[in-house]
């Protein structure tokens, strides 16, 4: 299936941006403090958390309301960013298990651990080339793979399928994960699982986990707030319609600004205004009426959370969202005025991918921490828009029916997929090498769990 075949509200010639960048190779820190050891600060984790609690009390007795938003004091700010990481971590070791086949935290990031800076595209392409980084923490150390017929699964019928997969050229990885546990993991034409790659619009499914953190957070007051609430400089001259654009309206494609993918964002990418270029597009609908795919509205929404929060939305997702579970990005895209992409241009491995939807398959929960909110997970099974015969979408998500069973999914451009079918406890997780178009064949994986996979589970 090619970028073409994506349903959009237009009919439309799928090529990318012609802008290139050269290919890189970079190995980000794996964040972990040398001399420190679970063991012994969690001994003393209640008493900081309290003496800390006391702090934070007297920093908000101190604070000034601005704008619906508490704005501490800058020192004792730096104080509290400082121990959010640690917590973060405390948190992770404490309640992880130690079976080697579950994915666990191991060299966790935070925000204070990964320089979003250093990792940030260069701000001048919507759509960036597609090299590959390398990632060194994810030395699959902590993620063992286990026979299939120890989750019900028949290997042999499960080994036909991933050989023929193998065909596709383009293929770099398939991961399957029941039970919480690596059951297969294959990779393809010189990949490998230290290979971080660009999972193009499956970034958006991430991009709808950090909102409703962000509003469990109390950072946006709900995802059905007005846009220009949050970004009012860029609605001076904006008609009474466009201000009642909503985040919800963003993020289910239904904000009704004219926008046609893979051509409008070469005009936008033209300015030194991204999200200014964005939301002067003409309105083409009434807002919350009519779906249109725009990765031009996630990438406002990026704003607005990078906003609201007063973190990047690299940072954020680093602290409250990778962090806990163990990922760190290789690269992510960024716009001239240092917003980072929303929904495209995020760079991960193949097994950072199937933890991202291990975690909504266990209904946002990690290490026995509810990470994302229920609600995020029950949104992104909603269909909200019945795109077409096959595919519904909301909120960053699509879902369909592969042998009359429900299943959500990321989808990326060019084969990047991560698929959860809650009712036999499964993700399937495919990445595919865009670097070069003309190899570039994307994978139907509706195809091999019909054929392949779901004949492969033998019990419960």
């Amino acid at each position: 299936m090619t970028r073409a075949d994506r349903p959009t509200a237009a009919n439309v010639a799928c090529t990318k941006s012609p802008h290139a960048e050269p290919s890189a190779a970079r190995t980000p820190s794996q964040g972990k403090r040398r001399g420190w050891h679970p063991r012994f600060a969690l001994r003393k984790m209640k008493s900081v958390m309290r003496s800390r609690e006391q702090g934070l009390r007297r920093v908000r007795s101190r604070t000034t309301a601005a704008g619906g938003c508490v704005r501490a004091g800058r020192s004792a700010a730096r104080r509290i960013a400082r121990l959010v990481p640690i917590l973060s971590l405390l948190a992770v070791a404490g309640c992880a298990e130690a079976s080697p086949s579950k994915p666990t935290a191991t060299g966790a990031a935070t925000a204070a651990t990964v320089d979003c800076g250093r990792i940030a595209g260069n701000g001048r392409t919507f759509y960036e080339s597609n090299p590959t980084y390398e990632d060194a923490v994810d030395d699959g150390a902590d993620w063992s793979p286990t026979a299939p017929e120890a989750q019900g699964m028949d290997s042999t019928k499960l080994r036909t399928g991933l050989t023929k997969l193998g065909d596709n050229s383009s293929l770099f990885s398939v991961l399957v994960i029941r039970h919480d546990r690596l059951v297969a993991e294959r990779y393809y034409h010189g990949s490998g699982a230290q290979r971080s790659n660009n999972v193009h619009s499956a970034s958006k499914s991430i991009l709808q986990a950090l909102l409703h953190i962000a509003v469990a957070k109390g950072d946006i007051g709900s995802l059905d707030d007005p846009v220009a609430d949050y970004l009012p400089g860029y609605f001076g001259n904006a008609s009474a319609d466009k201000k009642k654009i909503t985040i919800r309206h963003m993020l289910n494609m239904r904000s009704g600004l004219d926008w046609t993918e893979d051509s409008t964002e070469r005009q936008v990418e033209k300015t030194s205004n991204w999200v200014q270029a964005i939301l002067d597009r003409p309105l083409k609908s009434v807002p919350g009426t009519t779906y249109n795919y725009s990765s031009g509205n996630t990438h406002v929404v990026s704003a607005v959370l990078q906003k609201a929060t007063r973190m990047s939305t690299c940072q954020f997702a680093h602290q409250y969202l990778f962090g806990p579970m163990g990922i760190t990005a290789e690269h992510w895209g960024r716009d001239p005025q240092g917003i980072f992409s929303g929904g495209y241009n995020v760079y991960l491995t193949p097994r950072e991918m199937a933890k991202f939807g291990l975690l909504y398959l266990q209904d946002g929960k990690w290490a026995g921490r509810q990470l994302v909110p229920h609600d995020a997970v029950r949104a992104a099974q909603a269909r909200t828009a019945q795109v077409d015969d096959t595919f519904a979408y909301s909120e960053g998500w699509w879902m369909n029916t592969v042998s009359e069973r429900s299943t959500y999914f990321a989808w990326g451009y060019g084969g990047q997929f991560i698929y959860v079918i809650p009712s036999v406890d499964t993700v399937l997780v495919t990445s595919e090498n865009t670097g070069n178009s003309s190899v570039n064949k994307e994978i139907n994986p509706r195809e091999f769990i019909r054929d392949h996979l779901l004949p492969a589970i033998t019990g419960p």
